[in-house]
Parts: C-alpha cells; sequence; structure tokens
C-alpha cells in the first residue's frame, strides 16, 4: 500500500519550478528566461543574476528547482558558484552554460557535479531537452528506488548475504589484519580504493514517512527501509559507496575520497564529507518524506580503521539526543566539544554519559536506579565498590568541567570528595542517584551557555566580515572550528533566523545609514555594503524595506 501511495505520487503530481538563470550578459539570461517560461515545463518562476555574487543572494533567501550558470565570469566563476551552492544546498541541481574554447571548464564543473553543460550559443531544442532532463531526475530516481526496492524484496541470494557479511566485517571488527582486510575486499569484488575513507551512520525514523504523512505500518517498514538503501546507495554512488543494512534502522556506508592538493587537505577531505552527509539528508527527505539522523565520521587514509570510523559515525549520531531539531552530525564536531574520553568505559557507565549529555531526563532516572543496583552487585568488597564508584562519578565530574571550562562556572560542589565527604560507602550509593540528577540539571544549563559563547563567536565574525560580497559559510565556520551544518543549525535555534537573513540585516541597516547621513551615491554604498553591482544592491533594500534606496534617503 505504501508501494502504491509513493509511487503514485511520483506519477501523478504536477509540480511546479522556480529557476535561476547566472549570466553576465543579460541579453543572455533574460533570454533563456523569457523562452523558459512561454515553454510547456511548467516552470512558474525565472530570476537573472548578472554575477555569483548577486546568485549567492537570492539562493540564500528563496527556494530553487535548478540553476543554471554560465562559466566564465568576473570575480566568481561558475566554479566557485558552484562550490559555495554545494556546501550549502547540495541536493540543488546546477546545469552549466559555457562557450566552445572554455570546455576544459565544462568538464571540470561536471566533475563537481554539475548535471550537464550547454555551449553558447545555446539552442532553444537543447536547452529545453537538458532542462526538462534535469527537473525530471528527481521523480524518476524516487520512483525508481522504490520499484527496486518491490524488487528485492523476498531476495535472499547467497551472494547478498556473503556481501552483507562481507562489509560487516569491514565495519564492525577491530581485531582484522591489513591482510585480512585486503582479502575481504578483493572477495567483496568492489576493492577498497580510498585513498581516504570515511563512514555514514543512518538512522530512519519510521514513525512517520512517505508522502501520505502518516504512521508507517510494522508490515510497511521493511519495503521503506529497502527503498531508503536504494536512495542511500544512489547518493553514495558519486563516493564509490558501498552499504549495507544496518540492525533496526540502521543503514551503513562506506565513502572513498580522492586525493587532493597537499595544502589544505584535511580541511578539503572534512568539507566533502559535511557535503555529503546534507546530500544524503536532503535525499531521504526529499524522495521518501523520511526524517533520517547522519552521523558522519572523520576522514582517515587506512582502510583497516573502517572499525573505528564505524565508532565515529555511530557516537557522531548519538549527539541527537543532545540536538533533537538537527538532523546532520561530523565527529569533528563531537571532537571539537572535548567530550570523546570515553574508550575502556563500563557499558552503563557510558550510556549514563550519553544520556547526561543528551539531556533525556526520563530515560536518565532510569538509568541511574540502574547503575546503582549494578554497583551493588558488582561491588563484592570495598575496592571494587571504591574502584567502579570512582569511574562513573569522576567521569561525571570531568564532563562537568569541561562543559563548564572557560565560562566562570564552578564546579565545586559536584567535586566527589565534596559532595560524598561525609557519606558511609553504603550512604553514598543511595546518594549516586541525586548526584546524577543533580549534575544532569547542571550540564543543561552549561550546553546553552557554551552555545551561547559559540553563538557569539558567530556574530563577531560576522559583523566585521559582513561587508565582504564573497563571505561564505565556510569562512565562519572554519573561525570557529565547527562544520558549516553545526553552525547553520546552531544559529537558526538560537536567533529564529538564518545566519543569511542576519548578514543582510547587517548589510541593509548600514546601507539605511549611509543614506541618511552622508551624500554617498548608491554605487559608493551598495560597494561598501557588500553588493557587487548597484542595481542587486537596490533590489535586495527594496526586498528588505519595502521602498527603494532613493525614495528611503527622500523620506
Amino acid at each position: 500500500m505504501l508501494h502504491f501511495i509513493l509511487v503514485m505520487k511520483w506519477k501523478g503530481a504536477l509540480s511546479v519550478y522556480k529557476i535561476l538563470v547566472v549570466d553576465d550578459e543579460p541579453n543572455v539570461s533574460i533570454g533563456i528566461r523569457d523562452f523558459l517560461l512561454a515553454s510547456d515545463l511548467r516552470i512558474t518562476s525565472v530570476e537573472t543574476a548578472l554575477n555569483g555574487f548577486e546568485a549567492v543572494d537570492y539562493l540564500r533567501m528563496d527556494q530553487f528547482d535548478l540553476v543554471l550558470t554560465d562559466i566564465q565570469m568576473s570575480r566568481m566563476s561558475g566554479i566557485e558558484l558552484m562550490e559555495t551552492i554545494y556546501m550549502e544546498q547540495p541536493h540543488l541541481p546546477v546545469i552549466v552554460i559555457s562557450a566552445h574554447e572554455e570546455f576544459d571548464f565544462a568538464k571540470k564543473s561536471l566533475r563537481l557535479g554539475a548535471r550537464d553543460y550547454l555551449v553558447k550559443p545555446v539552442e532553444e531544442e537543447e536547452l529545453l531537452r537538458v532542462v526538462n532532463n534535469v527537473l525530471g531526475e528527481k521523480e524518476e530516481i524516487g520512483k525508481r528506488s522504490l520499484e527496486h526496492s518491490i524488487g528485492e524484496q523476498g531476495t535472499h541470494s547467497s551472494d547478498l548475504a556473503r556481501r552483507r557479511e562481507i562489509l560487516m566485517e569491514l565495519l564492525t571488527e577491530r581485531g582484522l589484519s591489513k591482510q585480512e582486510h585486503d582479502e575481504l575486499a578483493t572477495e567483496l569484488g568492489k576493492e577498497l580504493k580510498g585513498p581516504y575513507y570515511g563512514v555514514v551512520s543512518v538512522r530512519l525514523d519510521f514513525s512517520h514517512g512517505g508522502f501520505s504523512e502518516r504512521e508507517v505500518a510494522y508490515q510497511e517498514r521493511k519495503l521503506l527501509k529497502y527503498a531508503a538503501l536504494n536512495i542511500f546507495e544512489e547518493s553514495l554512488s558519486e563516493w564509490g559507496g558501498l552499504t549495507l543494512n544496518g540492525f533496526g534502522n540502521e543503514l551503513i556506508g562506506i565513502v572513498q575520497l580522492k586525493e587532493r592538493d597537499s595544502k589544505g587537505q584535511d580541511h578539503s577531505l572534512q568539507a566533502e564529507l559535511q557535503l555529503i552527509g546534507q546530500f544524503v539528508s536532503a535525499n531521504f527527505k526529499q524522495y521518501l518524506n523520511v526524517e533520517a539522523t547522519i552521523g558522519i565520521s572523520s576522514p582517515h587514509a587506512d582502510k583497516t580503521l573502517l572499525s573505528r570510523l564505524t565508532e565515529e559515525a555511530q557516537m557522531a549520531a548519538e549527539w541527537k539526543k543532545l540536538h533533537p531539531e538537527q538532523q546532520v552530525f561530523y565527529y569533528e564536531d563531537v571532537a571539537a566539544q572535548n567530550s570523546l574520553n570515553m574508550v575502556g568505559w563500563m557499558e552503563k557507565v557510558e550510556e549514563c554519559v550519553q544520556l547526561l549529555k543528551g539531556g533525556d531526563e526520563d530515560g536518565l532516572a532510569g538509568r541511574a536506579r540502574d547503575v546503582v543496583v549494578l554497583l551493588k552487585e558488582l561491588g563484592h568488597t570495598d575496592e571494587m565498590m571504591n574502584s567502579y564508584f570512582g569511574m562513573l562519578v569522576y567521569r561525571i565530574y570531568g564532563l562537568l568541567l569541561e562543559y563548564g571550562h572557560g565560562n566562570g562556572t564552578s564546579q565545586r560542589r559536584f567535586d566527589p570528595d565534596v559532595y560524598f565527604r561525609e557519606a558511609t560507602p553504603a550512604a553514598r550509593i543511595e546518594l549516586l542517584a541525586s548526584y546524577i540528577e543533580a549534575a544532569a540539571l547542571s550540564l543543561r544549563d552549561l550546553a546553552r551557555e557554551r552555545d551561547r559563547t559559540v553563538l557569539d563567536q558567530i556574530t563577531a565574525y560576522i559583523r566585521k566580515q559582513y561587508r565582504n560580497p564573497a563571505l561564505k559559510i565556510q569562512d565562519i565556520a572554519a573561525d570557529i572550528h565547527f562544520s558549516s551544518a553545526y553552525l547553520r543549525y546552531l544559529f537558526k535555534r538560537e536567533t529564529k533566523r538564518s545566519v543569511w537573513d542576519y548578514v543582510t540585516e547587517l548589510r541593509i541597516e548600514e546601507a539605511k545609514y549611509l543614506l541618511a547621513t552622508t551624500d554617498k551615491k548608491r554605487y559608493e554604498i551598495a560597494s561598501e555594503v557588500g553588493y557587487e553591482s548597484p542595481e542587486h544592491f537596490s533590489r535586495m533594500f527594496k526586498r528588505y524595506t519595502g521602498i527603494s534606496p532613493a525614495d528611503y534617503r527622500k523620506g
């Protein structure tokens, strides 16, 4: 039934499209705009931009289904525009336009992920064909994945079972030697060529799914998971992805990253993993209307560490408990929070610490009781009791110090030597549950304060740089040492607006001040506040204030 509902959506829905055309030759962009609007492709709106900076402003304010961009443009080339798009909106398709002598640029754009390219002068029939193909691609991908999933149901061939077994070994067995890894990779039939690897852990949310917007019945979840696996596999195909069904609602994938220039190589690999995470999340939502939590490992060149990378990806996904509104999580962000000193701890202690971080008060109350019971069972001697007790309370105290570091908040009262000073060994166990609950409340407040500190760093950087028309989300993220995805999420959560809404607000407010207090010309003000052209500045100003700069100055 779910398959029928989803397929009928793709077969019967009459989607309408909004397109952005970017070209520094107005006659070209206007000609393409008029032709597309007159076509029968259900295109309702076509915006035009004269350069990459204008295009970025439009993309940050509106939702588009397709971008057509020239390659050779001043200040920001089409290649640079594509790089910005794929960091901020990785699911947005791009078609490039090039002259014959720029074919090398066109080939590079295809490697970056452009769907197709057109050669100037653009022929109307070819333009119609290429745009039609790209706009139909989304529906076709979703439909094909669902139909493929139907075909795979009930298929449990020995080849598929062995493939899953091999991948599971590579991703979960920590004791494998390099030779054993090589043998498994050879048997797999798709050698792990790298040279760099990352692991993606996906946690599917089946509370609701499909385009019927209803709860997914238990019998339908297997079909939906097959469809999700196909979407996942296709999403990772550009990165040599190897995917498999994990346990429960988990999917696991290996991505293979290519060599980068030695300068800034680590940053490039991390940026590519960030793009992959956003791309995968967007595809699940777009093609299946399924929410998914995505955990991304760090990149590594040693394939024998795949099992460790799996743990990193799964640990990153656990951050969902701390940030329930976010969908994609990167291990590098978790590492930046100084919260990874967990290796070698007992399973119960680890679960307790994770619940503390996630703010799950109901789950934490139950876990605290479990830990007390476990301590009583394990504590056959005073020495053993003290050892297990110390492992837990000093780990919690250390976590509080980590979260409170640098904000002036004293955690002295949680020092176990202070909190349990007068208690007997038996009484300490009874006080443990209240200690954990009090620590949870303090951690929640510290986490909020820490995020406010990060927000202050973000706003300070933007205030220094908002006049720069080339300002990118990657620049801000690099300054505060977090991923662009986490930056966008945190800023939106705390301020109820996007980063680019804030940038635009600063630019327009500065422009209003200059219009009111100086005799500077429009082009001077446009350049001073971060806009490439006075025409684009005027459009942005009117969009934000409702009147033109000239009318504002008169008033």
